[in-house]
């Protein structure tokens, strides 16, 4: 269970240009399931995705996973649950340009100090799932965009997290490349991965993968819970 109880989230607190992202956010979320943060631009579900995954800490309030508290953790503890806990998919691919498809997928996880021949398999297995094996020697800027969300997805699975964060993950796609990329989660959910989605696109929203959604506005839950 990831547990988000009563959290707050001030920036530039006592400055004039002070503002409350999040108000006092209480949420339960299960674990092996889809869950999408549905809302408008400012509505708080990138705020609210960055503390679950620990990029950031709450102003107010506690956040558990697994019945671990890791908003008191201290910093070097927070990045090895982000490295070893999450993968994260952004809304921009962030792939660096001038190296290949494969090296980028390899990336999160040249901090473990695992065997350089060992992470090259797993993550020409990442890509292969993708039916990206073939354009593992590919530079960046030579992928179309639906390749590189995917070169995007398989980098976030390197360190085979248990929980993939997704901020409007469909933003820059057209509506065949986000049903497809639907079509990628419901498989990663069928692994029993937990995956968190913050997204005001329908296709993500009223997709048959979510589990439960919660809709978000002015940095408050308007409602949200398990679909019927």
């Amino acid at each position: 269970m990831i547990s988000v109880r009563d959290v707050s989230k001030i920036f530039n607190a006592g400055h004039p240009n002070e503002f409350t992202a999040l108000h006092r956010v209480s949420l339960n979320l299960p674990l092996h399931e889809t869950t999408v943060l549905k809302g408008p631009s400012g509505s708080g579900k990138t705020t609210l995705l960055g503390l679950i995954g620990c990029m950031a800490r709450p102003t107010t309030g506690r956040i558990f996973v697994n019945e671990l508290e890791i908003t008191s953790l201290p910093e070097r503890f927070l990045t090895e649950i982000r490295r070893s806990t999450f993968g994260f998919i952004f809304q921009q691919v962030n792939l660096i340009k001038g190296i290949s498809a494969l090296e980028n997928v390899m990336i999160p996880a040249y901090p473990t100090g695992e065997k350089h021949s060992l992470l090259r398999a797993r993550a020409m297995e990442k890509l292969g799932m993708f039916n990206l094996d073939m354009r593992a020697a590919a530079r960046i800027e030579c992928l179309s965009g639906g390749e590189a969300q995917r070169v995007a997805i398989a980098r976030a699975l390197i360190n085979n997290p248990a929980i993939i964060i997704a901020d409007e993950p469909t933003a820059h796609l057209d509506s065949t490349l986000s049903r497809e990329f639907m079509g990628i989660i419901k498989e990663l959910k069928s692994e029993g991965v937990t995956i968190i989605l913050a997204s005001h696109d329908p296709i993500v929203y009223d997709s048959d993968v979510a589990d439960r959604v919660v809709e978000m506005r002015d940095g408050k839950v308007i409602k949200g819970g398990k679909r019927p």
